[in-house]
């Protein structure tokens, strides 16, 4: 039995040593049509579950519809600067800053419901926030070395056992994800963190260096050295999506037939 986990973990290791070095990928070549574009100055653009795109500033967020419609805007100036935004709650998006370490939740409207100031709940080093499935909110206590979700009065539901003794790592995670049952954790140093909905570890990913990424139809989807990128943590099979234009480009996330494009000055909507 140990010689045959210790091959699955080899060939494991191997799949994703190629998928890291860019080897072995497939390449997804699209046929696109431009929709839209709207000027602002942005550093994230994330896409949630119904298509609607949602680009962050230090400051602001603004909504657009699968179409690059422009819908709403959240700004907020006395937290800090956005250090993460998560949008798989479409009706709770969780807004993270972390110099302040307090997470704001908003509603499909981008308007404000209720926040979480982790100061306030006893917390001194909370580095990465995310939305769970069931309404509560996850994080990672860098204190303790635990993935934690509470509910809104701040009391621990779950949590993880010491991440440094499961990995014999320290990490300091910069954004978390629930999806599909799974919790994605991810540091740019150590990779992504995949724990089940109990707070569970089960592996880790390694793709380093990640500022951020997105779930779509059990792929990791994510920009980086100028390509987007997808990744199957099942299969191991490994993609890269040609892009209409890379010229400029901070990130890209693609949806079911849209695809949006950040740029320096603009964020650019094509169909496909």
């Amino acid at each position: 039995m140990k010689v045959l986990l210790k091959a699955v973990f080899t060939l494991f290791i191997i799949h994703c040593s190629l998928f890291v070095n860019g080897q072995g990928q497939g390449v997804v070549k699209n046929n696109y049509a431009f929709i839209d574009s709207y000027a602002v100055r942005a550093n994230a653009v994330s896409v949630d579950n119904f298509g609607n795109f949602y680009v962050a500033s230090d400051n602001q967020i603004l909504k657009f519809d699968r179409d690059g419609n422009y819908q709403v805007r959240f700004e907020e100036v006395h937290n800090g600067k956005i250090g993460s935004i998560d949008v798989s709650n479409p009706f709770k998006l969780i807004v993270y800053y972390p110099d302040f370490m307090k997470a704001v939740v908003l509603d499909k409207f981008l308007t404000f419901l209720v926040s979480y100031n982790f100061f306030d709940l006893g917390y001194t080093n909370v580095t990465a926030v995310g939305s769970s499935a069931d309404g509560y909110l996850w994080f990672y206590d860098a204190a303790d070395f635990r993935l934690k979700k509470i509910d809104i009065t701040g009391n621990v539901q779950l949590q993880s056992q010491p991440v440094n003794q499961l990995i014999d790592k320290v990490i300091y995670p910069n954004f978390i994800i629930e999806k599909n049952g799974q919790v994605f954790v991810n540091d740019t140093a150590v990779g992504i963190l995949v724990f089940d909905n109990f707070g569970a570890y089960y592996k880790t990913i390694p793709i380093l260096g990640l500022q951020k990424f997105h779930i779509l139809q059990e792929q990791i989807v994510y920009y980086q050295d100028n390509k987007l990128r997808t990744y199957n943590p099942v299969t191991f099979d490994a993609k890269m999506v040609t892009l209409p234009d890379t010229t400029g480009t901070i990130q890209a996330v693609i949806d079911k037939q849209r695809i949006a494009i950040l740029k320096n000055d603009r964020i650019d909507f094509y169909k496909y």
